[in-house]
C-alpha cells in the first residue's frame, strides 16, 4: 500500500549499488527496462553497461498500456481480454497455458508498479541517449514494440551499442528463445572492459550525501 514513483524506484536502487561497492551491468525487461535506461542517464557513472529487452524508446509503450486502452474500447470482461492478450504476448499451443498467463498478468495489474490506467498514462516520454554501453533486444513480432522501434532506436543508441531484433518472437522472447538471449548479452558484455569497482564513486556519493543532510 506503499506510494511509490519511479524516482522512489532510482533511490533504492542507488543505495543498493553504493553498499554493494560495485558498478553492476543492468539487464531489464519491459517496463523495468523504462526505468533502468532512466536510471542510466541519470546515474551513468554507477552502472557499467545498460540491456533492455522488448523496449520501444516511447515510454507509454508497455502491455499494460496496451491492456488498459483495450479495455476502454472493447466490451468484454478483463479476464477474457487478458487471454487474448497472452495470445498475442506468448507463444503456445495450448489455450490452457494462456488462462494461466492471463491469471498472472491480472495479478501483475494489481500489484506491480505500473503507470498507465483506464483514463490516463502518467510515464508518456522519449527515452534518451545514455552514455553506458547499449544492448537493445526486441523481437521482431512484438505486438507491444513494433518492427519501427528499430528506426525509433536508431536515433538514440551511440557508436558501439547494439540493437538486435530476435526472429519470429514476441514481447517475452527471452522465455521462449532463452539460447540466442543469452548469447546476445554475453556477447555484448564480453566486448566491455572491466570496471567493476565502486570505491571512488561511493565515497564521493557517501559524502554528497552527508553534506546535504
Amino acid at each position: 500500500d506503499e506510494a511509490c514513483t519511479i524516482s522512489i524506484v532510482h533511490d533504492l536502487l542507488r543505495e543498493t549499488i553504493v553498499e554493494t561497492g560495485q558498478r553492476p551491468h543492468l539487464v531489464a525487461h519491459g517496463f523495468s527496462g523504462i526505468v533502468a535506461s532512466l536510471f542510466a542517464s541519470q546515474y551513468p557513472e554507477l552502472i557499467q553497461s545498460l540491456t533492455l529487452l522488448s523496449v520501444d524508446t516511447t515510454t507509454a509503450n508497455q502491455w499494460s498500456s496496451h491492456y488498459h486502452a483495450m479495455r476502454s474500447q472493447l466490451p468484454c470482461s478483463r479476464s477474457r481480454l487478458l487471454e487474448h492478450l497472452t495470445s498475442l504476448l506468448f507463444e503456445s499451443k495450448e489455450p490452457k497455458v494462456y488462462s494461466a498467463l492471463a491469471r498472472i498478468m491480472a495479478k501483475c495489474l494489481d500489484t506491480n508498479f505500473i503507470t498507465s490506467s483506464l483514463v490516463s498514462h502518467e510515464l508518456n516520454r522519449s527515452l534518451t541517449m545514455t552514455s553506458v554501453p547499449t544492448l537493445v533486444m526486441n523481437g521482431d513480432n512484438d505486438f507491444v514494440v513494433d518492427r519501427k522501434a528499430e528506426e525509433r532506436w536508431s536515433t538514440k543508441l551511440k557508436p558501439g551499442d547494439c540493437y538486435v531484433s530476435v526472429p519470429k518472437s514476441r514481447h517475452f522472447f527471452h522465455f521462449h528463445h532463452p539460447e540466442i538471449t543469452v548469447q546476445r548479452i554475453n556477447a555484448f558484455l564480453d566486448m566491455i572492459p572491466t570496471t567493476s569497482s565502486l570505491e571512488w564513486t561511493s565515497r564521493n556519493l557517501l559524502s554528497t550525501q552527508a553534506n546535504n543532510s
